[in-house]
């Protein structure tokens, strides 16, 4: 179910995202007509979010500025600030924690609250409570329905833990594909648990380790977000490389409500 957003004029959000969750930003931002203005704050991160954006039809106007231009920013209505951070920072847990915690000390004497674009990663934000004394602001992560916060990227587009177990359990053993994950697939597939220590782009080894490790199945999870051609063409470039056989999730499991509503939160924060 779609959740009714809170109405709130005035005010800035901040945003700290993940390259992987690009698409359910687009999504939030066109979802949400109470957004006046998005902000995103350039590095080298932020430029395809930028593009989706400005290709996504949302009736927000897109900001591209430099950090030292802060001060800049509109007071009126209520407007988005959107720091994004490298998927390099998912290999290690630590890292990706002190990384995150600096892009909302940036952000965070410009908004009344900051919504983080992640779930624990590797338990990375269990606790978010040292960051939010630090910077004096309300963090929300992506949580289920009942306010846990969901596992990884994958399991934020299945409603949370629950969603995730539920996948697990009908199938094994399968690489699951988001268009996410699908879009950054050659950069993600080194920063796994099971293939660290492979050379980059070594993919002769990594099918090697997928074929002892029994992979033999890619899962398309289509949330309708992105390009649709594009996602196509990314997850048969992936069973290619690979030799896996193509499967696609059934609708049913895929459900964006943990994001919705983390977002509901974050704003009436």
């Amino acid at each position: 179910m779609i959740h009714t957003l809170v109405k709130s004029r005035i005010g800035c959000l901040g945003i700290v995202g993940c390259p992987i969750l690009e698409n359910e930003i687009v999504h939030t931002v066109k979802r949400d007509e109470d957004v006046s203005r998005v902000y995103v704050i350039e590095n080298e991160d932020s430029k395809n979010l930028l593009r989706k954006l400005r290709r996504s039809g949302a009736k927000a106007r897109i900001h591209s500025i430099r950090q030292d231009e802060l001060d800049t920013l509109s007071e009126n209505g209520f407007n988005l600030l959107v720091l994004m951070k490298s998927m390099a920072l998912h290999e290690d847990p630590q890292k990706l924690r002190k990384g995150v915690a600096e892009a909302v000390k940036v952000i965070g004497p410009k908004c009344r609250s900051v919504m983080l674009f992640y779930g624990l990663c590797g338990n990375a934000f269990k606790d978010t409570s040292e960051v939010e004394n630090e910077t004096g602001k309300t963090l929300t992560l992506l949580t289920d329905d009942e306010g846990r916060p969901v596992d990884d990227c994958i399991a934020a587009v299945l409603g949370g833990t629950d969603g995730y177990l539920r996948l697990l359990k009908r199938y094994p053993g399968v690489f699951y594909l988001t268009p996410g994950w699908a879009e950054n697939w050659r950069e993600l597939i080194h920063k796994m648990e099971l293939t660290r220590g492979i050379k980059k782009d070594d993919l002769s080894m990594l099918r090697l380790l997928f074929e002892m490790t029994g992979y033999r199945k890619a899962l398309k999870l289509d949330t309708g977000l992105g390009d649709q051609e594009c996602f196509e063409r990314q997850v048969d470039d992936f069973v290619r490389e690979f030799n896996f056989e193509k499967a696609t999730l059934e609708k049913e499991f895929i459900t964006l409500d943990a994001v919705d509503h983390s977002y509901e939160r974050a704003k009436k924060a």
